[in-house]
């Protein structure tokens, strides 16, 4: 049997959170990344479940799609899901709520006009993002004072997520988020994730990418 096998194409965006969820729990996979023209020829011979990327194909030759899934599934057999269910519910809320954040940025890039993107861009930083940063840092800080991850006492799906929107945010950079410099909770928690060895080899080491 072959092992895992991420395809996507050759840039972070919705693959990001699998392959910082297989590097955290160090596990081998393959991170095949596919031109448009690829893409076309795979997405016709019916295998993505959904006829959209990323998707995953099993050692046993399973595949599953939708990013979020596959991050939960990699997570899950390799440690770095909560063991607790009312736990579990809160990474899920967390997920919810980044997927928010992310919708909120595809209008953004979706817009052509670079004034308005800028525009756009700037109102997502000042007020969407901004009047919901304190609940998170709340959320961290109601799990052992904020001092570890967003539930329980381990990395898990949760962390890697709302890591990966902030690193997003500086352009896949190993630097500190600006938009969490007023939340020190927060700010120590993204450094707290990117010290873990795997993903601060990873996100140096990655392949550059605009987004």
């Amino acid at each position: 049997m072959s092992g895992y096998k991420l395809y996507y194409f050759d840039t972070r965006a919705r693959a990001e959170i699998v392959r910082l969820s297989f590097v955290a729990a160090n596990m081998e996979y393959e991170d095949i990344r596919f031109t448009r023209e690829e893409w076309v020829k795979e997405k016709e011979s019916g295998r993505p479940p959904l006829g959209q990327v990323p998707f995953l194909v099993t050692p046993d030759g399973k595949v599953l799609g939708q990013s979020q899934a596959i991050m939960k599934y990699v997570c899950r057999i390799g440690g770095l899901s909560p063991t607790d269910s009312f736990d579990e519910a809160i990474a899920d809320m967390i997920v919810g709520g980044v997927e928010d954040f992310f919708q909120a940025l595809i209008k953004v890039f979706m817009e052509k006009e670079e004034a308005k993107k800028t525009e756009l861009m700037k109102e997502f930083l000042e007020e969407t993002l901004a009047n919901r940063l304190p609940k998170y840092e709340n959320i961290l800080k109601a799990n052992n004072e904020g001092k570890g991850f967003f539930v329980g006492d381990k990395l898990t799906y949760a962390d890697i997520i709302f890591f990966d929107l902030m690193n997003f945010l500086e352009k896949g950079e190993p630097t500190a988020p600006k938009a969490l410099e007023k939340f020190p909770l927060l700010a120590a928690h993204h450094k707290r994730v990117l010290d873990v060895p795997e993903i601060k080899k990873w996100v140096e080491t990655r392949p550059k990418t605009e987004h």
